[in-house]
């Protein structure tokens, strides 16, 4: 009976959440919380040409810690240069240093700007990156598509309830989007102009963020060449596990995923694995279709020095198409033994 109402109440908080609503311009706009402990406004971007220039950029503002910024850009032939967390100043709206976000037409086109250096190793080389993104599908906000009351309820319900537990509870409360795009711009590198179209994903997500509470996670995020757009995500936390968050856009609307694998049911070759493969149920009586994926270009990142996070340009094949997007993974430091130097 406990577990009964236990069952009963999470889905009840968690529907109430789902109830919020936001105007456009509310959700592209840059959110602060200066008094509130660990709050973050979190945005990136991420592109993917044919000429084999792939970008991961990444804005965040924070409440009580330092600010995270990213810029790693793979050079065909040469590999990757970039950087995590220089010392920028804060400028208006989604900008540190160089590096900046610009809304053009909310819900529509961004513009991604920096002109500077990018190091590998003891080298540095100086680009120009500005590109244009235009959206190739709606905004997709997972109050509303991805996750489910139910789903998300039931895991709490497995957890044990003491004061300590709502109040980590927290960190679930983020507003988070996502959207499927293209990039058109130029990178100039070594005094070379380079004229590239991208195809790219982004996300934009805000409130509370400890990286420390983290215990492991990927987020599969794709675009097919039939047009469908994903999102295959599953996050565990020190306090509550196997969260997922899932859908599938397929050209006209936007469905929740209703199941894909644990961290118990999968079968990965390692803690950071460098391939996947994985059933996906998108209907409760639907067909169990499967996901896999190959991870090719690895852009690697130490957030606050106890979560490792690694992204990778990835190939995808789902339901027997293919795509392209990118996977990240990410792992707790202090609960797991890994050698990262080995993950890349």
């Amino acid at each position: 009976m406990k577990q009964i109402l236990k069952s009963i109440l999470a889905v009840y908080m968690t529907k109430r959440k789902k109830k919020r609503e936001f105007t456009l311009k509310e959700l592209e706009s840059k959110h602060t919380e200066t008094g509130k402990k660990s709050f973050n406004d979190s945005s990136y971007f991420a592109g993917i040409s044919k000429e084999g220039f792939t970008f991961v950029t990444r804005l965040s503002f924070r409440s009580d810690k330092p600010n995270e910024n990213w810029m790693k850009v793979n050079i065909p032939g040469e590999g990757v240069w970039g950087f995590e967390n220089r010392n920028f100043p804060e400028g208006k709206g989604f900008k540190q240093g160089p590096l900046e976000y610009e809304c053009i037409v909310p819900g529509e086109k961004w513009r991604i700007k920096y002109e500077g250096t990018l190091p590998q190793g003891k080298k540095e080389e100086h680009i120009k990156l500005d590109v244009e993104w235009t959206a190739a599908a709606p905004l997709v906000v997972f109050d509303k598509v991805g996750t489910t009351a139910l789903q998300v309820g039931k895991q709490i319900a497995k957890e044990r309830w003491d004061r300590n537990f709502f109040n980590k509870l927290r960190e679930l409360d983020q507003v988070h989007y996502e959207q499927a795009g293209k990039m058109t711009g130029v990178i100039q590198w070594k005094g070379k102009r380079h004229e590239l179209e991208f195809v790219g994903v982004r996300d934009h997500s805000w409130g509370n963020r400890n990286w420390p509470d983290w215990d492991r996670h990927f987020w599969l995020l794709g675009l097919l060449e039939d047009g469908r757009f994903f999102n295959f995500s599953l996050i565990s936390y020190g306090f509550v596990k196997n969260l997922q968050a899932a859908f599938i856009y397929t050209g006209d609307r936007y469905k929740t995923i209703f199941k894909i694998p644990s961290f118990d049911q999968l079968k990965f070759d390692s803690l950071m694995p460098k391939s996947l493969s994985f059933p996906v149920q998108e209907d409760k009586d639907g067909p169990v279709k499967t996901l896999s994926l190959k991870m090719r270009t690895f852009f690697p990142f130490r957030m606050d020095e106890t979560y490792y996070l690694r992204q990778a340009e990835s190939e995808f094949v789902y339901d027997g198409v293919k795509g392209i997007g990118f996977a990240e993974m990410g792992i707790n430091l202090g609960k797991h033994e890994i050698d990262i130097n080995s993950t890349c």
